[in-house]
């Protein structure tokens, strides 16, 4: 990859490679600032198989600090600014880390920018170097460091830019965190191609407004995102999609996919999958008909990868029949080393392959006939959360760090995660203080405590006897709309989290909200009250009850929200004949005497 930067920076010096604000960087200049830094951690002794770690935010400097480590021979490890001090802090004591950019505690890369360079020239970099180090949710319940070496990020970034044509793009987005691993598609995608690398800014990646503003603005043509993200941000008006939309990270709805095909039927929509374990990902389609309701299929491994449906016998694996159910197993050229400072069973020989490595990912799997590969859910409890990973494990873990919690188990419900603790403090005590510990994806919507928790006859968990959130919740009296701005948007609460009622007083959080359900909200209160609503704006202020005092406050004019929303709830009870009636005649009314005659 920093061979590859270095040959656009001779053959394209002026073209613009790295874009975030108003702030541009040529090749030449992203070349030169990139080998001085790397010149920087040389000279304190950061070489091949040392780790820097980079707590900085989606940014010009993380992108600089990413490239100039890879430089040096070393691997970086990506730092969410967003998570817990707690999460970090646990990351940093496994990682051992010789260096930190950024945060509080580490080096600026404003001083290492500042600072003299080794005049030692650099060691060739190795094809079995790390690249880089990327936790995931861990089965034993602390997150597992996947270590990716340059060869594989090398095979990973060629074989996808040549699959899915990412030559033709010119303009990439990056707006997902690089502490997973979703983003490298473009990170390193425009980068290899001779594209730049255009950085979302925070309220592109949580506004739809400013997300459309963004795409069309900055031109984007490339975008990678995971499907619930982009659903949320596709709720405005004027929403609008790029040339090229990879789709990765959890299963994309028919109903993501029609939207879609209503806003850019001639963007070209792939389909993309595989494990951290695996670089980025190994199996892709091509764009696909948007009327199946069934999940998108894969239907291609990349160059030098491939792909094993197999199922288990008393002799060991074997390939499974067409069309019979099996568990993915992945090997080839993205393979990674492995984890940290452990050994897995998930890494195993390839027994149809000698000298192959295979994963073993987890995932069922049905091989068509055709050659596509069906996928069919897992062969365990880990379940995806807004595109990333969570293994119940390390969540129950967390819960059994806590004072007072004797047992813990997490389940999944009506789309909720949830967790039961046998405790005797209140749940949303627990709550709080497992959001001190870990990422909000890892978050459960509630913590219940039971007196015990319920087992079968071979003392397994009883999933199913489980009690519902509702059977265990003391509410106290509902408290109702008490005008029509608040009714409003107690009925965007109920719409949004699936709930038949709420309280004016209840928390949005502790109803089981989450940020892609306020990028949804504030979009739909713009489009409804004329009004813009930032994200920051519902977090401060998560009640019904709360939110309608801070959207008071902002408006212009005493009582317009009120008179808005009541024509709004007016509109929406009307029989839709007559509301579409009401409607074209506001619409000829408003228009110029000379356009109605």
């Amino acid at each position: 990859m920093i061979e590859r930067l270095a040959d656009w920076a001779r053959q394209t010096p002026d073209a613009p490679a790295l874009h975030a604000g108003s702030q541009t960087l040529t090749y030449r200049e992203l070349h030169r600032q990139v080998e001085h830094l790397a010149g920087v951690l040389r000279a304190r002794g950061i070489g091949r198989e040392s780790k820097v770690a980079l707590l900085l935010p989606r940014s010009t400097d993380l992108i600089l600090g990413v490239l100039a480590v890879l430089r040096a021979g070393a691997a970086y490890v990506p730092l969410d600014p967003a998570w817990p001090e707690a999460r970090r802090a646990k990351i940093l004591a496994d990682a051992q880390p010789h260096v930190l950019i950024g945060g509080d505690q580490g080096v600026s890369l404003a001083e290492l920018q500042d600072a003299p360079a080794s005049a030692e020239a650099a060691e060739p970099i190795a094809l079995d170097d790390a690249a880089y180090l990327l936790y995931t949710s861990g089965t034993s319940g602390e997150p597992k460091g996947v270590i990716i070496e340059h060869a594989q990020l090398l095979n990973y970034t060629a074989a996808i830019s040549e699959a899915l044509g990412l030559d033709q793009c010119k303009r990439f987005a990056l707006i997902s965190s690089v502490a997973a691993d979703l983003g490298n598609t473009t990170l390193y995608g425009a980068l290899w191609n001779g594209g730049c690398l255009v950085i979302a800014s925070d309220d592109a990646g949580r506004d739809a407004a400013a997300f459309a503003r963004y795409l069309r603005e900055q031109r984007i043509d490339c975008l990678k995102i995971v499907p619930s993200h982009l659903a949320a941000l596709l709720e405005d008006q004027a929403s609008t999609l790029p040339q090229v939309l990879i789709l990765g990270g959890e299963p994309c709805p028919a109903a993501v996919r029609q939207r879609i095909q209503a806003l850019a039927p001639d963007c070209r929509v792939h389909n993309h999958y595989g494990p951290t374990e695996t670089t980025v990902g190994v199996l892709y389609s091509h764009s696909q008909a948007f009327d199946a309701q069934g999940p998108l299929a894969l239907e291609r491994a990349l160059a030098n990868t491939y792909a094993q449906v197999m199922e288990p016998t008393a002799s060991g694996l074997r390939l499974a029949p067409l069309g019979g159910l099996g568990e993915v197993y992945l090997g080839g050229a993205q393979v990674s080393r492995g984890y940290l400072n452990r050994s897995s069973p998930a890494f195993i020989d390839d027994p149809l392959q000698p000298g192959q490595r295979l994963y073993r990912t987890g995932d069922l799997a049905r091989l068509a006939a055709d050659g596509r590969l069906h996928l069919a859910g897992r062969n365990d409890q880990q379940i995806k959360v807004r595109g990333f990973r969570v293994e119940p494990g390390e969540l129950e873990a967390a819960l059994l760090t806590l004072e007072g919690v004797s047992q813990a188990v997490v389940h999944v419900s009506a789309g909720q995660l949830l967790a039961y603790a046998v405790s005797t403090r209140p749940g949303a005590e627990l709550l709080a203080h497992l959001r001190n510990l870990l990422p909000d994806y890892l978050t459960p919507a509630h913590v219940l405590c039971i007196p015990a928790l319920p087992r079968l006859a071979n003392g397994k968990i009883d999933y199913a006897a489980l009690p519902a959130p509702d059977s265990l919740t003391t509410r106290q009296a509902e408290q109702p709309p008490r005008d029509a701005l608040e009714a409003l948007l107690a009925d965007l609460y109920k719409e949004l989290l699936e709930r038949d009622s709420v309280s004016i007083t209840d928390s949005l959080f502790d109803m089981g909200g989450h940020s892609l359900i306020v990028i949804k909200l504030c979009t739909r209160l713009r489009n409804l009250l004329q009004l813009d609503v930032p994200p920051a704006t519902v977090f401060d202020h998560p009640s019904i009850a709360a939110l309608a005092d801070a959207l008071r406050a902002q408006e212009s004019q005493p009582g317009k929200l009120l008179k808005i929303a009541e024509l709004r709830r007016m509109l929406a009870a009307m029989p839709a004949e007559e509301r579409a009636a009401l409607q074209a005649r506001a619409l000829a009314a408003s228009q110029p005497e000379a356009s109605r005659t």
